[in-house]
């Protein structure tokens, strides 16, 4: 066996077709590697939230701690991953601003071994896809443009789809060391995951305890250090962002006013492939979900192609219980438990919590796509069709990404750079030492502003979060700019109109002094609709 296979040896034979699933893994973890490159040098989008972290990692190699300004007081975690402000940070301490290229090389090549964790559980013996099934879940891995776009927009996604593939490759392959270290950093990369370690970790009691006490103490060493300082310097390990969420925006189960039918509708939402706000499987369709709002379809199938996968996702599912196939259940825990997660834990659900869970469920998918060609008694026609589902669904969505990049590219360009950031350099500009700023979007005003903001709902500001539990039936951003009288305010105009339903308040106490607003080519951008950021107002307090 070459050098090139050695790392497949434990599920690797001699056979050819096995052969032929390790020289596609490694073709498509090449292509991921160089995709991922590629629209980073075309695009160059950055996103909103990772801009967040970019600003806590600079305040600290600035001296002025890793934190937002609070305008005295203990600091606040204002971002939600560790993982996504440490590797940012590593960089700045070498030279200011290098952060962002650091998590994104990272990002690059963690989508490049993401689609090796795949190959290796796709030729694992208690795993065993066929080849099209194998391709099917690594060109997914590779090429899906969610996966692509987040974690290279500055985001912490694909580091975190990573760690949850290798943690289910080494708990199917027994490996409690390794394991644990999985573990580690899929709750460094997402604090939710902990759900998923705390899965993982009772699945691995029931099966040794010795493995056990090895993974759990491989995992609390890695995590332990990060435990111990955000306790210690934010005085809780929760972040501030989980916090502010879980005030600021109301689970939908918990509306003392909730119907049946509005509870079927909610679960009809999140859980099926309707192009709705909230939904969690949309990615497994062609979708497109760069404005920052929702999956959107980027033509018309009325969601048949996302049905479509999770049919085979639920086939898949039922036939690894049905086999009793351990290396298919073990992820089917995860996707259970995340959904779950997803659908009843979260106010709502952002497009980058649901690309993790479904780079799984493509896992799932694939499984289900060999029970499904199963059935066929004819092994050429079995693989016609096997290879025909693959070769098209891959097809389409590799073949949408020239369309979505250039979208990504227009929205950098043309809304990012042309309105939020200038907006957001003129308040640099004119706002005084000591004065606060009220928005709903922190990010670009934390990167540029570097002064107190009242966000809502309070991501990176104690201040708003102690509002909301102060005020339990008055949570919104403008009940919350209302009572808190920022010396600035950047809205929207569908904001300022909401605010003055409320009553006069902003015109009386305020002037409007500047507008950045979008060009017109702007709307041709792919689903332009779907943007709320053409247009920013900014008002100051006339006294």
């Amino acid at each position: 066996m070459t050098p090139m296979f050695n790392w497949f040896a434990t599920e690797t034979s001699s056979d050819p077709p096995n052969r032929l699933v390790v020289r596609s893994g490694l073709a498509l973890a090449v292509a991921a590697i160089v995709v991922r490159l590629l629209f980073w040098a075309y695009t160059g989008r950055i996103w909103e939230d990772a801009l967040i972290t970019l600003a806590h990692s600079e305040n600290a190699v600035r001296g002025l701690g890793l934190t937002l300004p609070q305008g005295g007081g203990r600091p606040v975690q204002g971002f939600s991953s560790p993982l996504g402000v440490l590797l940012p940070l590593a960089g700045d301490f070498v030279s200011l601003g290098a952060g962002l290229t650091v998590l994104r090389v990272a990002s690059a090549l963690a989508g490049g071994l993401a689609v090796l964790y795949l190959l290796r559980l796709a030729l694992h013996p208690e795993v065993r896809l066929s080849t099209p099934a194998a391709i099917l879940v690594m060109g997914y891995a590779a090429f899906e443009h969610h996966q692509i776009s987040w974690g290279m927009s500055g985001m912490e996604t694909q580091l975190a789809t990573l760690a949850l593939v290798a943690s289910i490759y080494y708990l199917v392959a027994a490996n409690a060391y390794a394991l644990g270290l999985a573990l580690g950093v899929c709750v460094l990369a997402r604090p939710e995951f902990a759900l998923w370690a705390v899965a993982a970790g009772l699945v691995v009691l029931m099966r040794n305890r010795r493995d056990f006490l090895v993974a759990a103490g491989a995992g609390f060493g890695l995590y332990l250090p990060w435990l111990a300082f955000s306790s210690a310097y934010y005085g809780s390990p929760i972040p501030n962002t989980i916090l502010a969420k879980g005030l600021g925006y109301p689970l939908w189960w918990k509306d003392t006013a909730l119907t049946f039918a509005q509870a079927s509708s909610h679960l009809a939402t999140r859980l099926s492939c309707a192009y709705f706000p909230d939904s969690i499987f949309q990615p497994l369709g062609p979708s497109f979900a760069g404005h920052g709002t929702h999956f959107s379809r980027i033509f018309n199938d009325h969601g048949a192609v996302c049905l479509a996968i999770l049919f085979l996702v639920i086939t898949g599912c039922g036939m690894a219980v049905y086999h009793r196939r351990r290396g298919m259940i073990l992820p089917l825990v995860f996707a259970a438990v995340f959904t779950a997660y997803l659908t009843f834990a979260v106010p709502h659900v952002f497009g980058w919590y649901a690309a993790p869970l479904c780079a799984v469920l493509a896992l799932m998918a694939a499984y289900g796509l060999d029970s499904v060609a199963d059935l066929i008694p004819n092994r050429r026609a079995r693989a016609a069709l096997a290879n025909g589902l693959v070769a098209a669904y891959l097809v389409l969505m590799a073949g949408m990404l020239p369309r979505t990049f250039n979208a990504e590219k227009r929205i950098q360009q043309d809304i990012e750079n042309a309105v939020r950031k200038p907006a957001c350099e003129y308040l640099a500009r004119a706002m005084n030492p000591g004065q606060t700023l009220g928005c709903e979007a922190l990010g670009h005003t934390a990167y540029c502003i570097r002064r107190q903001i009242f966000d809502w709902p309070g991501l990176g500001s104690r201040r708003v979060v102690q509002y909301s539990r102060d005020n339990p039936h008055g949570r919104s951003l403008e009940a919350m700019l209302e009572a808190l009288r920022p010396d600035w305010l950047l809205l929207r105009p569908f904001e300022y109109e909401r605010a003055r339903k409320t009553g006069n308040w902003i015109d009386q106490d305020y002037e409007l002094v500047h507008r950045f607003k979008a060009l017109d080519c702007a709307h041709d951008i792919l689903l332009a609709s779907r943007n709320i950021d053409f247009e920013f107002w900014v008002f100051r307090k006339k006294s």
